[in-house]
């Protein structure tokens, strides 16, 4: 493992992209920036991380915030999730820390959100502690040049005795990088990579067998009905409830099924009546093993009061 090492770490000396969250060791900057780029890629990443972090500098100011404004500053990123549990874990850190993030792995994994990759990327990265990592790269780098079938437990093993050593964090860095660069999941570069000599899926010319792939979940078909609801100029949103992974966002009101089943669900949920639907638009959107097919109604309200319902409002 040792020249393994000294390999992949002199690539990524020479190869490692200029990343804001690699120039500093501040533990909650580099938490932010794991919890951010979990299933995101990095090019989407970097103008939420900049503002993030602007208007919430430390663990404090983020602890002390709303859930709404998080969300808000989070928007657009997807999988909101992420935010509510980096939200909880700042509150955590400063009723139960002190208000410094825990350096070692099984203190870290019991905040919100940080399961075994994410702590041992945050001990390694900033307490320079000897922990492994496995994501999807590196589970890839791992089955390839070691012709893994992608056992979980298996390469957890190797991981551990290949983070064993210096700079603990640069060399879990670089196995990300690597992968992320290089050893891609469809026409890697093995000529640009620093293992192409002691790869054992190179050697067998098998590098697209490795890791097997397994098979996804076919998607399912889901139709929905958007309202879109005017008034003097403005227009309605409702605030999804604790039932919906989008809980506290502000949407247009939807529903599974038609028109009639989104009028039927506002009526029982608000009070709210409405005349004849007129469809005006429609779109999908694909969200992991679901396939959404939407169709935008305009809804005319005949009946019903918005003031005063904390789940809906007048917009502009």
């Amino acid at each position: 493992m040792k020249t393994d090492r000294q390999a992949l770490l002199r690539w990524y000396q020479r190869n490692a992209r200029d990343l804001p969250w690699r120039r500093t060791r501040d533990p909650y900057a580099v938490w932010v920036s794991e919890i951010m780029c979990q299933q995101t890629q990095i090019a989407t990443v970097l103008p939420y991380y900049a503002r993030f972090l602007e208007r919430f500098p430390d663990v404090e100011t983020l602890a002390a915030a709303d859930e709404e404004e998080v969300l808000a500053r989070w928007s657009g990123l997807g999988y909101y999730r992420r935010a509510r549990s980096l939200h909880a874990g700042a509150k955590t850190v400063v009723a139960d820390h002190g208000g410094r993030l825990p350096d070692n792995v099984d203190g870290l994994m019991q905040l919100p959100g940080i399961g075994r990759y994410t702590a041992g990327a945050i001990a390694s990265i900033v307490f320079d502690v000897e922990a492994p990592i496995l994501d999807g790269n590196v589970r890839r780098v791992l089955s390839r040049r070691f012709a893994r079938d992608g056992k979980e437990a298996e390469l957890w093993t190797l991981a551990e005795r290949l983070v064993r050593g210096k700079t603990p964090g640069d060399l879990n860095q670089a196995l990300m990088e690597l992968g992320a660069l290089v050893c891609t999941p469809r026409e890697p570069n093995c000529g640009d990579c620093p293992w192409n000599k002691r790869c054992e899926a190179l050697a067998q010319d098998a590098i697209d067998r490795y890791p097997p792939v397994t098979k996804r979940k076919p998607s399912r078909t889901v139709h929905a009905a958007v309202g879109w609801i005017e008034r003097g100029g403005r227009l309605l949103l409702e605030r999804n409830d604790e039932g919906s992974p989008l809980r506290g966002a502000w949407d247009l009101p939807a529903a599974e099924g038609d028109a009639a089943a989104l009028m039927q669900r506002l009526k029982q949920t608000h009070r709210l009546e409405f005349g004849e639907p007129t469809a005006i638009g429609s779109a999908t959107h694909g969200i992991l093993d679901r396939r959404w097919r939407l169709e935008l109604q305009r809804l005319p309200l005949r009946r019903g009061a918005v003031r005063g319902n904390e789940r809906l409002q007048w917009i502009a």
